[in-house]
């Protein structure tokens, strides 16, 4: 399983750029957010999050629609290091830096693209996106991936910031929904 993110935010209107992560950079729903110790600071950004469900290689945008099975919310953390915001690769790869909730099937593209997602931290609103509202379209995402490395099943999507991102801190509680479903809650801890 690969874990593939993109930057910026769904208002951004800059060119789209992609980062890998670790399979150890899951952290499912339910499990705690451990604040680690060698950075001062971590940030995370909402995020919406597709799941694949085929093989391909090379995918059209067109096609592109075939190989997703599945979405939800989640969070992308980043380890600020660096005075000027400068981003080493394993400060987004970290165990754990990429919280997941529970997967919400999808049975046509509609579902996919159009799913209202709302993310809460400590019961406040912090984001209400849905995937029509990427600055580059998942299609396109997804068919530009797959021309560099092979799409497998259970392969993760995050999409780029559904929000605002915020500092996190001992005590936070990440919750998020998609429609009157409650698919993740995760307490941040030190």
């Amino acid at each position: 399983m690969k874990v593939i993110g993109f930057t910026g935010n769904y208002d951004d209107k800059q060119d789209a750029r992609c980062y890998l992560m670790a399979d150890s950079s899951v952290l499912y729903t339910g499990r705690p957010f451990f604040i680690p110790d060698f950075a001062q600071r971590f940030v995370a950004a909402p995020t919406i999050v597709v799941r694949t469900g085929r093989l391909g290689k090379c995918i059209a945008p067109k096609f592109a629609h075939r190989y997703w099975d599945a979405v939800t919310a989640g969070f992308s953390v980043m380890a600020c290091q660096d005075v000027d915001g400068r981003m080493e690769a394993l400060d987004r790869a970290f165990d754990g830096a990429a919280i997941v909730g529970d997967w919400v099937p999808a049975a046509s593209v509609e579902d996919v693209l159009h799913t209202i997602v709302e993310v809460k931290v400590d019961d406040t609103l912090v984001s209400r996106h849905c995937l029509a509202d990427m600055r580059l379209p998942l299609a396109d995402a997804l068919s530009a991936v797959s021309t560099r490395c092979s799409i497998k099943m259970g392969d993760l999507l995050f999409t780029g910031d559904a929000g605002t991102p915020f500092t996190l801190s001992p005590g936070m509680r990440l919750t998020s929904s998609i429609g009157d479903r409650n698919v993740l809650d995760v307490k941040v801890r030190l």
